[in-house]
């Protein structure tokens, strides 16, 4: 018995249903389908499925050993797509996405590196804080620096991203210290519209997240410009450690409400498949992890 074949052809009949669907499936018959599933099932010493006339069903063995038959199918095909590609040279147009002012100071300053380690590659690199569909927009890559929810994308983290809250000392000196989140309340709050609710910011307070409104004079979707306000003296912000970490390491700004923080934030970049991955992508994720990863661990 040819194990993998027959790992193929149990996952074909779980997933449709029928033995002669996943004939179908797999352009075989039912009959060696039928006989592929009973192999695996005298290997293993139990049954996958129950089968009536009327019916198919997986048994409880089958449900389980489903979920891992998947994945080793996955490693198993995405091993054989690195080999086949491996020698094959990284060539054509990449389309990629990222943040404006995160790849105005991160990304783009690799691209020329990058081009020149790959010359046979070209990068479009567009720069907005909207989160574009990579499938719908022609999209190879895209840099996100979010608490990414589930999707049929694949995400690699390149590195931390922390959020501080962050006044100037002449701000603080003036008006005085939060020391809890509730103060926030009397202090003027610089807002970043690029946030997913600019006017509540989360803390976390004896064990429980809170959410705490905010108010302020300036709105801006840009946390180059929320720096520079901060920077002013302007009031109170939420920053990200990539744009303010040598600010606070230099003393021009202070960090605030340290205790009370709730953001667990990473950057990544993101893309459609691991399988049938395209040189070019393969080789631009590396890159961007290898030269991203390190740079991180400052912010």
């Amino acid at each position: 018995m040819n194990l993998i074949d027959a790992m193929r052809a149990f996952v074909s009949v779980y997933e449709t249903g029928s033995f002669t669907s996943a004939a179908d499936k797999l352009s075989t018959s039912k009959t060696l389908v039928s006989k592929k599933v009973q192999a695996l099932e005298n290997r293993l010493g139990t049954r996958l499925f129950n089968r009536t006339t009327r019916s198919l069903s997986p048994t409880e063995a089958g449900q389980l050993y489903h979920s891992r038959c998947v994945q080793v199918l996955d490693d198993i095909d995405e091993l054989e797509d690195l080999i086949l590609h491996q020698s094959e040279q990284p060539r054509g147009r990449l389309h990629v996405s990222a943040p404006t002012t995160f790849g105005e100071l991160y990304v783009a300053p690799l691209l020329p590196e990058f081009t020149k380690a790959f010359p046979c590659v070209s990068v479009d690199l567009s720069l907005s804080d909207r989160h574009v569909h990579l499938v719908d927009e022609g999209f190879d890559v895209a840099v996100r620096i979010a608490d990414l929810p589930s999707s049929g994308l694949i995400a690699r983290k390149l590195a931390p991203s922390p959020i501080y809250l962050c006044a100037s000392p002449a701000y603080l000196k003036e008006n005085g210290t939060p020391e809890k989140p509730n103060d926030l309340g009397q202090h003027q709050c610089i807002i970043d519209t690029n946030f997913r609710n600019p006017h509540s910011w989360p803390f976390q307070e004896d064990g429980n997240l809170i959410q705490v409104p905010v108010e302020g004079g300036l709105l801006v979707n840009s946390a180059r410009a929320v720096r520079d306000y901060v920077l002013a003296g302007c009031g109170l912000a939420l920053c990200p450690g990539y744009m303010v970490y040598q600010d606070i390491a230099e003393g021009r700004l202070k960090t605030l409400l340290s205790s009370f923080n709730a953001f667990e934030i990473n950057a990544y970049v993101i893309y459609n498949s691991k399988r049938n991955m395209a040189p070019k992508v393969r080789v631009f994720v590396d890159f961007l992890a290898k030269k991203l990863q390190p740079i991180g661990q400052t912010w």
